[in-house]
């Protein structure tokens, strides 16, 4: 039998130019990945810093909503407490009033 060798399988080497256009390529994919990356993130910012100041806004907006219930409030406790002391007053003035007369009609 006659042995024919087989050359080993090697795999083709690209020449060395073709090598350094591949690398050049893939290195300016990398820059543009890196630019785009950097844009999105600056846009996120600004995104997110507009979304901060809408917050704060309504976070003012709020805060003086809460301020005028809280001076509704204490304005209305003051009339309900005038209206009370009013009140208790005149039942006071009405308690002494009848104890007056009961007095009255006891003795007479």
């Amino acid at each position: 039998m006659s042995e024919n060798p087989t050359p080993p399988a090697t795999r083709p080497h690209p020449p060395a130019e073709e090598m350094h256009w591949g690398i050049s390529y893939l290195r300016e994919d990398i820059q543009d990945l890196r630019q785009e990356m950097r844009e999105n993130v600056q846009g996120l910012r600004s995104e997110i810093q507009g979304v901060r100041q809408e917050v704060q806004e309504v976070r003012q907006e709020l805060r003086g909503e809460v301020r005028s219930i809280h001076t509704r409030i204490d304005e209305t406790s003051r009339y309900l407490a005038d209206r009370l002391d009013s009140r208790f007053m005149w039942l006071l003035a009405t308690m002494v009033a009848l104890t007056g007369v009961i007095v009255a009609v006891i003795k007479i």
